[in-house]
């Protein structure tokens, strides 16, 4: 029977069921899902066992857990809330989490080897972490890896884990640990560095995608000497079908010698990236993510007959690193590209048949460019969109990889600055908001940079979760945004359970993918935590506008216009809602206000292209269409290939009963990315539902 910690439901300041809300215990602590009643939130809560008389070093080992993992902030590292004490018994109280272990699953069922490739790349993803904030795990098996129900990978337990420079509580010569994944060096009590833990992490990966232990053994001492006779059979020879690279991989992490193996976590992540990147390449689905900003000036030409291949090249070859996960700039031949993390630059050479790219990659070191590859990339095709297809598809090839082997080198850490984080959070919330593609990736980067200075900056991490959001939007509707955002959201609540901008972020991924109701909740969740957040009044203000809801609308839409009175399309909305309340005078007074509004912004911020086009859908309104089409036509010069700022022309047009523009504007909108289908219900769409290239549209 399970030792309670006591005969009540209570303990600290959580509450549970002893015999419901178990879900495990070991000999020194027994884990519980627990009620928060301080932050009325659900948690794990580890509890020390009163009897420690075997271990006496418990009460050190635990601490020593709840401090190290407290500093580890990773989405694939569970967070840990509050270390503290009750009546004696140390307790700490961490993130709940719904899922499997890693050894339940593999008792169960072989891992497919994509699965399993994964979960590697994850748990690398972690241990990286570790290693680089100096600590070693000492631990790692598949005990300690937690599989979530959405495949999320999270990395459990640090309670022997280590750091370098510490000496006490593991001494030399003393064996801590599981011996099924041990290093040889942990077997003989030697003292350890991050390769032990590379030593372990293969020897879970064998585990998960063979289904046998490497080193197997009927007794302890005959595990211990297999480990150390170091000849487990090829990874390959017990699973055909695992790939001579991910064999090798396996190998090598679990070489006898730990000068032998991968160096740290990091390095070993970044081969995996590297193997799975090789894997897509050949027709795998194997998706891994590069990170950065990058930035691409125009392509040069050598010959007048290559500026428009140049050009296309660039675009295309941008697209294809933005599916690879790099958040892309494209810059003009005059800006910066300070805030990019590498910078791309290329010349064309075109003759006809024969292409030439010459490519040169930069990486950014704080401020300064240092040049890390140059290679050209040549194919003949006597059709051009071919050839440029080719040039694009061996650009994206070696870029990819040359930016996976710079991400194995260690990052040189700086001085971390909350302060700086908030204000880069702050400015990246505003600049998402003013509505183009360029916005949005810029606002991107303030995000990240952001939380780059205080990794536990939970407005940066809603800031993140709404701009993949609206990536959704301006990207062809790709759900693979709508559920990084998803992740991001939940990060900042992780880190701040009362970030009413989670919530909100929450919220807009549900209502651009069509999920109303449960927009709702998260917006009035955002609300209910913090009354002043604008953006969660105005757009439950305009769900419920979609729903006919005017009554309602209406007081959240004027909340919203006192919260935030730059943000233009708060008028719109509000005046449209007054105008099916048949409050006319209220509605022109607020239209007048809004074009006020608006011309102030776009004196304040030029390039507010949000401001610019709601202020011309507010004068069509008025029936001010020549002032309306001006400001659309100043829309389209400033992004003529922006899908958003073709999208909002089209509703202009649409207003002023202009079917065909507004629907060559919304074609428009489509092939440059916009998901148009996601807004396809607005009412000002009224005058083109009857028509079948608007039906076309809408499939």
């Amino acid at each position: 029977m399970p030792h309670s910690p006591t005969k009540a439901t209570r303990f600290a300041h959580f509450h549970f069921d002893p015999a419901r809300d178990l879900l495990g215990e070991g000999p020194l602590s027994e884990v519980y899902r627990a009620t928060d009643e301080k932050l009325d939130r659900i948690v794990a809560l580890k509890i020390l066992r009163a009897n420690v008389e075997l271990d006496p070093e418990a009460d050190q080992r635990f601490e020593r857990e709840a401090r190290h993992t407290s500093n580890l902030v990773h989405p694939n590292i569970a967070t840990i809330y509050e270390y503290g004490e009750d009546g004696g018994r140390r307790y700490i109280a961490m993130e709940f989490l719904q899922g499997r272990t890693l050894d339940k699953i593999i008792k169960e069922r072989q891992l497919g080897i994509e699965e399993g490739m994964r979960i590697a790349v994850q748990v690398c993803s972690a241990l990286a972490l570790v290693h680089r904030t100096g600590l070693i795990h000492r631990d790692l098996k598949p005990a300690n890896v937690m599989v979530l129900h959405d495949g999320t990978v999270k990395l459990l337990d640090f309670g022997i884990a280590r750091a370098r420079n510490e000496s006490t509580i593991t001494q030399h010569g003393m064996l801590v640990g599981t011996v099924l994944y041990m290093s040889p060096e942990q077997v003989r009590g030697d003292d350890l560095d991050a390769r032990s833990d590379i030593f372990a992490l293969g020897a879970l990966l064998y585990h998960a995608l063979t289904g046998q232990l490497p080193f197997p053994g009927s007794s302890f001492p005959e595990v211990c000497m297999a480990i150390l006779d170091g000849r487990p059979r090829p990874a390959g020879q017990v699973r055909p079908g695992i790939g001579r690279a991910l064999e090798e991989f396996v190998a090598k992490c679990m070489s006898p010698k730990p000068e032998d193996r991968y160096l740290t976590a990091e390095v070993a992540h970044g081969v995996l990236v590297s193997i799975v990147d090789g894997q897509r390449e050949r027709g795998g689905n194997n998706a891994i993510a590069l990170r950065g900003t990058i930035g691409m000036l125009p392509f040069g030409h050598r010959d007048a007959n290559a500026q428009a291949m140049a050009e296309g090249v660039r675009a295309d070859l941008g697209a294809e690193l933005q599916r690879a996960g790099l958040t892309l700039k494209l810059l003009n031949a005059q800006e910066s590209a300070t805030h990019c993390n590498y910078m791309v630059r290329g010349e064309l050479g075109f003759d006809g048949q024969q292409g030439r790219l010459e490519l040169e990659l930069e990486r950014n070191n704080n401020g300064r460019g240092s040049v890390i590859w140059k290679d050209a990339i040549t194919h003949a095709d006597s059709d051009e969109w071919a050839l440029q297809d080719q040039l694009v598809r061996g650009a994206s090839r070696a870029l990819r990889k040359q930016l996976s082997e710079d991400l194995l080198k260690p990052t040189v850490h700086t001085p971390r600055d909350p302060a700086k984080g908030r204000e880069l959070a702050k400015r990246g919330h505003d600049v998402l908001h003013r509505g183009m593609t360029k916005h949005l990736l810029a606002s991107t980067s303030l995000f990240r940079r952001a939380i780059e200075e205080d990794p536990r900056n939970a407005l940066a991490f809603s800031g993140l979760s709404e701009a993949l959001a609206r990536k959704f939007l301006y990207w062809d509707g790709d759900p693979a945004f709508l559920q990084e955002s998803r992740d991001h959201a939940r990060r900042a609540l992780s880190v701040d359970p009362n970030c009413a901008e989670a919530h909100t972020a929450l919220g807009f991924g549900y209502q651009v993918s069509g999920h109303p109701v449960d927009a709702q909740r998260e917006y009035r969740l955002a609300i209910q935590l913090d009354h002043t957040e604008w953006l969660a009044h105005r757009l439950l203000g305009v769900v419920l506008l979609a729903e006919d809801n005017f009554k309602a609308a209406s007081p959240l839409l004027q909340r919203a216009i006192a919260l935030k009175p730059t943000y233009i399309s708060c008028y719109d909305n509000l005046y449209v809602a007054l105008q099916r309340l048949d409050r006319y005078e209220e509605s022109i007074e607020t239209a007048d206000r809004g074009v006020a509004a608006g011309k102030k912004q776009l004196q304040r911020v030029p390039d507010d292209q949000h401001a610019r086009l709601y202020l011309a859908q507010i004068k069509a309104r008025l029936g001010l269409f020549d002032e309306a089409n001006q400001l659309v036509d100043e829309a389209q010069a400033l992004g003529p290939k922006d899908g958003f700022t073709s999208f909002r022309s089209a509703v202009v047009h649409a207003i002023q009963g202009n079917p065909g523009k507004a629907l060559e504007l919304l074609t428009s909108a489509q092939a440059r990315g916009f998901y148009v289908k996601a807004e396809m219900r607005l009412s000002e769409f009224d005058i083109l539902r009857g028509t079948a290239e608007f039906q076309a549209l809408a499939q």
